[in-house]
């Protein structure tokens, strides 16, 4: 299940933890600041509050669109991630926030994330089922590798940089494609090397996401 809202106080710690960071090519301060530009560490709390008085009905005219859009899509979605994954995802709980942020972070622990209200339906739609990649990526690798799993981070390092890959490889398999309707592309520029490698690996392991895959992808990442 994909439930749709707000959270204003999520919008604050996204606010309190990106608006200086720059993550492999990307930086996020710039992100926010090209939509906010008089925002800052004194008055944001104050500022997230009134632009959500004043942006109220596009917000939630946002969220009513996600909410209907994904509903449409999220069968095909699941029985597409099954294949890949060997595993049934459709069950858990997932959380997503609409956000005045084009940051569009994602929170593994409770399979939450935020998508930016002011997207188009096909790039919500596409953050959604990104994330939802994520969550089911690292679920599947902890079952796969479980000693692995506890000494990597899943928001730096190999690891990380893997579930970024894998989301890209992923979604431009032809189901997810006629999902999306779009290209998936790589959010990270500083990746674009290692994707090309490690789609040359999954290319070699016959578009199988299996042991052999996850190993050879981590043994070329971590050298």
């Amino acid at each position: 299940m994909i439930k749709i809202g707000l959270n204003i106080e999520l919008d604050y710690q996204v606010y309190a933890e990106f608006h200086d960071i720059n993550v492999s090519g990307v930086d996020f301060g710039l992100r926010i600041k090209k939509d906010h530009p008089d925002i800052n560490l004194k008055n944001y709390k104050k500022y997230i509050d009134e632009f959500y008085k004043e942006n109220r009905a596009a917000i939630e005219i946002s969220t009513s669109e996600l909410s209907g859009n994904i509903n449409q899509k999220s069968d095909l979605y699941f029985t597409a991630i099954k294949k890949y994954f060997g595993l049934d995802y459709s069950k858990e709980n997932y959380k997503s926030y609409i956000s005045i942020f084009d940051c569009n972070p994602r929170f593994v622990d409770d399979k939450s994330f935020q998508v930016f209200y002011k997207q188009n339906n096909l790039d919500k739609i596409e953050v959604c089922f990104h994330e939802i990649t994520h969550f089911a990526f690292f679920d599947y690798f902890e079952k796969l590798l479980p000693a692995e799993y506890e000494s990597l981070d899943r928001n730096s390092g190999v690891l990380w940089e893997l579930s970024e890959i894998i989301n890209v490889i992923l979604l431009n398999e032809p189901e997810f494609r006629n999902i999306l309707q779009k290209e998936e592309k790589l959010f990270y520029p500083n990746l674009e090397n290692k994707l090309i490698a490690i789609n040359g690996i999954w290319d070699g392991s016959s578009k199988r996401l299996d042991r052999n895959f996850v190993q050879k992808s981590l043994s070329y990442l971590t050298h």
